[in-house]
């Protein structure tokens, strides 16, 4: 295994590490880790809802981050090529995860504000 593809295997292995206790809703509201937009620090429930979610598209996000770690070498890229592709796509699903995430809190509190509009 090339050198380069034993760092791109640890990046995704640590995303995934780094995702299950949001997954598993075990991260309170904090400053530091966690899907932090404010949707989510404005209620509790869309905290933990939304960075669930947001913990399960990290893991695609890791497996995926993964699995490209040893397909450049598979299509005859290597060295400069191999680290650009992969951090073409790092850098990307980094963006479109952390999008994702931030409108689905939105909506998610959005949804709430409405349920307790019509509760009360």
């Amino acid at each position: 295994m090339s050198e380069p593809t034993v760092w791109f295997v640890l990046v995704g292995v640590f995303l995934i590490a780094v995702s299950l206790p949001m997954l598993l809703r075990r991260v309170p509201p904090n400053a530091l880790y966690g899907l932090r937009v404010p949707a989510t620090f404005k209620n509790e429930q869309v905290w933990y809802d939304a960075n669930a979610a947001s913990g399960r598209d990290m893991v695609v996000f890791g497996l995926i981050v993964v699995l490209f770690g040893f397909m450049p070498p598979r299509f005859g890229w290597s060295g400069e090529t191999h680290w650009l592709a992969w951090s073409l796509v790092v850098g990307g699903g980094a963006v479109v995860t952390a999008m994702l995430g931030w409108q689905r809190a939105n909506r998610m509190l959005k949804a709430r504000f409405e349920e307790a509009r019509k509760e009360g």
